[in-house]
């Protein structure tokens, strides 16, 4: 036998008797141990945490010019976490101080990764007048600041099960003090033990036995890793032994630096609402308002104390637990050499002071909805849950919150001035919806979908389908001026009559007869007045002269899709959701430019990377010329129409709308917008029972309170004409040129070359003739509705 066979032989005689030597159980146990070892390695070599991705407001741009108050400077302030200090102490990002008498306010902005940029934070002073910006600058090096940006607001998550928000960071971007405090407090002879301190064990062992129950734990650092990576909560012999091979594993195959890493990544340290506060960063931040870099050594201590018992020791509503906390862990710091006299003698008496507990949320839950099912149709559900995305958003917060009080104000006044509109329950009342978007760039700044979500979490905005009523009636109006503009035989104007008088509408072998508000009728009307009070046979009268094709080819051009040929759709007889008319009424707005509306404006991932960023796409679907026409109509229903209300209710900017009330009146509409804001407000019943109340009683007062709030902050700018288009006063009796001496004046607005040049030869002077001297045509009733 050759001696390789030899020795073949020999391993196997010896491997068997090894085998039959060895007991069954000893077996299990090597069995039981190789599994745990393949459970710590799968864990620490696979995915660690699902993080769940992160729904950010937009930011806010801070320049001279603004009031403070307007912009709910400091309300924003609160929810992002800024701390106030007294004047001449900000030293860290999330501090400011604020000096009225001497009018200067000291802020030290938060770092923030912005999704195509880091910004490191800056240190800036705002000169005020009042509460008015008058000057920025770095009250260092003395430099002019033209603007500032605050920070997005986090106003959701996406997660599934419990939501464990947490933020990875390295060990390296931890100061040493934090991590020398965590191990003073949890596990001072963490790099002399492998996984397992017997010492402490021992000692843990006697207090527990001698009680008679389980009462002190015994655990290092890696145990307790290992328990909130793989175990319960249990408190029992058994998984205590689980517990410590586990961490023995976990001490043999991998650095004591990595299993530190995984530690202050993992550790719970509190509670916000709904969120839970994991890992070291999350912490400093909340309770704090700065990165852990900015810590002084007791708020180190304070969080590396908070381990033991989160919620029990939380400083923010339990100051007197958590300092005694503080103190204890300060003292094993000093015995353990990671301070020294002077500095613990300085933490200890240092006031525990941490951010002040801000009731107001920052929520949007309507928004947020809308946000999710967005994003639900381009990524899987496993990558918003557990890949830890942020998703940057064009929701302003504080727009968000006036659009919200708007809607609940306006339902209260609406119930108690109108007992009728009380329902008993939750489900029957009366409901209301704003959304409000930028038209020149489409970005959604408040969708508030309801008066409660807690009660009805039903989006109105985006999946309500109601009647417009009379909101849609600038379709038509567009429609004929188009005609004009494009050279059609008919020569549609603002100042064209056109009859006001009962009339029927032949189609087919049916007929149609629209009536009045009221069955007021006010006979020969400009086309401005029509639609100024929003009269029904009117504007009936105009869509059959334009034709049923031309208005149906509009509502698609303004994105109300395709209309049955049905006369009724000329005064709203379809059902459109509220954001779709907010991107009609868009497209007037900005000059004939659509741009579609939307919510999400950028995905970064988690190692900061855009994988999508919403690109702007406009198109021209209506001539500037024409856009302009139906803005000045709007403004006129404003200044002198059916939405006259808003002006005696003190809005005062330039500004253009629409009322809008169906015939059965279980609906309530008001559309306007402002040259960089719109706005559109829907009431009443889900059940569509009758309201009984117009778009200027029920709607409007929201939209004006909303108006004047959440444009105060903003430039007042003007509408301006393009070129193509003048504007002439003239006799709107006539059809001249006003003259001094016309009694009745009114602005036109024309494309060029159809004008009216001729000044009114009727009225030349203070004695000129009467109209009816000369059979001028009657003018129209000046008397406005105010109901619609």
């Amino acid at each position: 036998m050759s001696p390789k066979r030899l020795l073949k032989f020999a391993l196997i005689g010896v491997g068997a008797l090894i085998l039959f030597a060895i007991p069954p159980s000893l077996w299990l146990f090597f069995s039981y141990y190789n599994q745990l070892e393949n459970e710590v390695v799968a864990r620490f070599s696979g995915k660690r945490w699902n993080i769940p991705s992160r729904i950010y407001s937009d930011s806010v741009l801070i320049y001279p010019g603004q009031d403070l108050k307007d912009l709910g400077f400091f309300e924003r302030l609160a929810r992002l976490n800024y701390h106030p200090v007294d004047p001449g102490h900000v030293a860290s990002r999330g501090e400011y101080s604020f000096d009225r008498k001497r009018g200067k306010l000291n802020i030290f902005l938060h770092s923030f990764a912005y999704p195509y940029g880091n910004f490191g934070g800056e240190f800036v002073e705002l000169t005020l007048n009042g509460d008015t910006i008058e000057s920025m600058g770095d009250p260092v090096i003395h430099k002019p600041i033209f603007s500032i940006e605050l920070e997005p607001e986090l106003i959701s998550g996406i997660f599934e099960g419990e939501w464990e928000q947490r933020r990875l960071v390295r060990l390296s971007q931890i100061p040493p003090t934090l991590i020398n405090a965590i191990l003073a407090a949890e596990d001072h002879r963490f790099y002399e033990h492998h996984g397992v301190d017997l010492v402490r064990t021992i000692k843990a062992a006697y207090i527990d036995f001698t009680s008679g129950h389980v009462r002190q734990g015994g655990s290092t650092l890696t145990q307790q890793l290992m328990k909130n990576f793989f175990l319960t909560r249990e408190r029992s012999y058994q998984r205590k032994l689980k517990e410590a091979m586990m961490a023995y594993i976990a001490e043999r195959q991998y650095s004591k630096d990595e299993i530190l890493e995984n530690y202050i990544n993992d550790i719970y340290l509190g509670q916000r609402g709904q969120e839970g506060i994991y890992g070291v960063w999350e912490a400093s931040e909340y309770y704090f308002s700065k990165e852990p870099r900015d810590l002084t050594i007791g708020e180190m201590a304070t969080i590396a104390g908070l381990i033991s018992s989160p919620n029990r020791l939380n400083p923010l509503h339990h100051p007197d637990a958590a300092r005694p906390r503080r103190d204890e862990v300060l003292a094993a710091m000093l015995e353990d050499g990671y301070i020294g006299k002077t500095a613990y003698d300085s933490a200890v008496s240092e006031p525990l002071h941490p951010r002040e507990v801000y009731a107001e949320g920052n929520d949007a839950p309507y928004f947020v909805d809308f946000v999710k099912k967005e994003l639900a149709e381009r990524y899987p559900p496993q990558v918003l849950s557990g890949e830890g995305l942020r998703i940057f958003t064009s929701l302003d917060v504080h727009m968000e919150k006036l659009a919200e009080s708007a809607i609940a104000h306006n339902l209260s006044d609406l119930e108690a001035k109108h007992p009728k509109l009380l329902r008993r329950e939750t489900k029957d009342r009366l409901e209301s919806c704003l959304i409000a978007l930028e038209p020149q760039s489409g970005r959604i700044r408040a969708m508030a979908g309801g008066r409660d979500y807690r009660s009805s979490q039903f989006n109105r905005v985006t999946q309500s389908k109601r009647q417009p009523g009379s909101v849609f009636k600038p379709v038509t109006y567009l429609a004929a001026f188009d005609e004009t503009l494009s050279g059609g035989a008919e020569k549609f104007l603002p100042t064209t009559y056109i009859e006001d008088a009962p009339f029927t509408w032949q189609y087919g072998d049916m007929s149609w007869t629209p009536n009045n508000y009221r069955d007021r009728f006010f006979g020969h009307v400009t086309l401005e007045f029509a639609l100024g009070e929003s009269l029904n046979s009117a504007t009936a009268r105009l869509a059959n002269s334009v034709g049923l094709d031309r208005i149906r080819a509009m509502a698609s051009k303004l994105g109300f899709g395709d209309l049955p040929p049905y006369p009724s759709i000329v005064l709203g007889g379809i059902e459109v959701s509220p954001l779709q008319v907010a991107r009609a009424y868009a497209v007037i707005a900005n000059d004939g430019m659509e741009i579609q509306p939307y919510a999400v404006t950028a995905v970064v991932d988690e190692s900061n990377k855009v994988i999508e960023g919403h690109e702007l796409a406009a198109e021209q679907v209506i001539s500037p010329q024409l856009a302009y026409m139906m803005q000045f109509m709007l403004e006129n229903v404003i200044n002198h129409g059916t939405g006259a209300g808003a002006r005696s209710m003190g809005f005062t900017r330039p500004a253009a709308g629409k009322t809008g009330t169906t015939n059965d009146a279980k609906d309530a509409w008001f559309a306007g917008f402002t040259p960089n804001l719109l706005a559109v407000v829907w009431t009443g019943f889900d059940q569509k029972e009758e309201l009984g109340l117009t778009g200027a009683q029920a709607s409007l007062p929201a939209w004006v309170a909303f108006m004047k709030a959440a444009t105060a902050s903003r430039p007042a700018l003007d509408f301006t004409a393009p070129p193509g288009i003048v504007e002439v006063k003239i006799d709107p009796t006539t059809g001249y040129k006003a003259t001094p001496y016309c009694p009745v004046t009114m602005m036109g607005v024309y494309p060029e070359g159809m004008a009216p040049t001729k000044d009114c030869p009727y009225h030349t002077s203070a004695t000129s003739l009467t109209a009816a001297d000369h059979k001028m045509p009657e003018a129209p009733n000046p008397v406005a509705d105010p109901n619609d």
